[in-house]
């Protein structure tokens, strides 16, 4: 059984940016990201979208959310 009390701890600063990273993958699967990658270049700078960054996003955030901080 997993305890999630002790899984997210919101006190350390890789759970929450782990949450925030998941969020973003999730409203990018619900936006309809269908492409691999895309890559919008304007004014404002570079975008990155599309099916593997959200992969890549949810990966690093399920990680951080799961790791314990040292010290």
């Amino acid at each position: 059984m997993i305890n999630f009390k002790k899984l997210l701890n919101l006190k350390e600063s890789s759970t929450k940016t782990g949450l925030m990273l998941l969020g973003s993958a999730a409203v990018g699967l619900l936006t309809g990201n269908s492409e691999l990658v895309t890559v919008t270049l304007g004014a404002s700078g570079a975008q990155i979208g599309g099916a593997i960054p959200i992969a890549a996003a949810a990966t690093i955030g399920l990680w951080d959310v799961a790791r314990k901080e040292k010290g």
